[in-house]
């Protein structure tokens, strides 16, 4: 039996992922990696205290991150097949977001942006579970909570707030799960706020902090990061988008509403990392966000294509990704 890279099971999908994952965390001797910091408070900022424990416990902080990648990819996929968001039942977008990430990161350790890729799939899942007939109080308040922790983790995503108004928007919720939403993107930064404040800080100074943190650092450092394999990947993927994007958009009728409407929420979601991404100070750690709604996007190129061209790229792909991990 001929094996059809479009409908792929979830053995072959997780066993490429749990490999490329351990091969980007373990293979490489990856550079510790540095988080923005937001700390002007007095208070150890969440941030701070992952950059702490990664560096007091690298090895840790190496089998953590391997986790998160097999994490993040699982629920990636199971989102993807959930709302049936191809023409195909396949669990590509798994192994895609492994590839993607090893990639892109080229085996980077960076533990604070991979616990950042599980607060933002968390969010991702919540909203696009509110999506329905009912009243969605528990998803709506659940994923502006995650989207709250994100921020006050990582000042630099403030961008992604904008995830909550699209998914009230796009999933049609009412004024009064709008009041909860609200109240659960607000509630991370609170206590926060009043913990700062037990400690003998000013209130509102974590506020601060997250400000001054947003436009610290060198801007446009990401490029001058990446590698030229990287680049060289990163450019053959945006390729394979454009064309995932020309099929969906060339055929906007062939899945049903919700499962259209949840991808266009991912092309925002893209949209805004990659605005994310422009932003001073940010580092390839960025690519573990932004290999989400990739990993979402680009099977609709796998599925809309010819089975040999599909299969082609799918490997190139994957050898893509070895290849930076193992040069890098």
């Amino acid at each position: 039996m001929k094996f059809n890279i479009a409908r792929q099971a979830f053995i072959p999908a997780f066993l490429t992922l749990a490999a490329l994952a351990a091969a980007a965390i373990y293979w490489p001797e990856a550079p510790v990696a540095a988080a923005p910091l937001a700390d002007g408070s007095g208070l150890w900022m969440p941030g701070e205290l992952l950059v702490r424990f990664q560096t007091a416990f690298p090895e840790w902080a190496r089998a953590l991150c391997c986790l998160a990648i097999i994490s993040v990819g699982l629920r990636t996929g199971h989102l993807t097949v959930r709302y049936n968001l191809y023409t195909a039942n396949t669990c590509i977008a798994i192994p895609l977001y492994g590839a993607l990430v090893g990639g892109l990161t080229a085996g980077r350790v960076d533990l604070f942006m991979f616990v950042c890729s599980i607060l933002l799939i968390f969010s991702i899942r919540n909203f696009c579970r509110s999506y329905s007939n009912n009243y969605a109080f528990d998803a709506v308040f659940r994923g502006s909570l995650y989207l709250g922790i994100l921020v006050v983790l990582a000042p630099k995503t403030l961008p992604l707030l904008l995830l909550l108004p699209l998914a009230i928007l796009h999933f049609h919720r009412t004024m009064r799960e709008w009041i909860i939403a609200v109240v659960g993107l607000l509630l991370p930064a609170a206590i926060l706020c009043y913990v700062n404040w037990g400690a003998g800080n000013p209130f509102h100074a974590p506020l601060l902090a997250i400000g001054d943190g947003l436009l610290e650092g060198r801007w446009f450092r990401l490029p001058d990061d990446m590698s030229f394999g990287t680049q060289i990947f990163a450019g053959g993927t945006a390729l394979a988008l454009i064309f995932a994007l020309q099929l969906f958009y060339s055929d906007l009728y062939a899945v049903s509403s919700k499962s259209r409407t949840i991808l266009v929420y991912h092309i925002e979601v893209l949209l805004l990392l990659v605005l994310v991404a422009c932003l001073p100070g940010i580092s390839t750690g960025v690519f573990a966000l932004l290999a989400i709604p990739l990993a979402v996007l680009l099977p609709l190129f796998f599925v809309r294509s010819h089975p040999a061209v599909a299969q082609t790229i799918y490997a190139v792909l994957l050898a893509g990704a070895l290849f930076n991990i193992v040069l890098q």
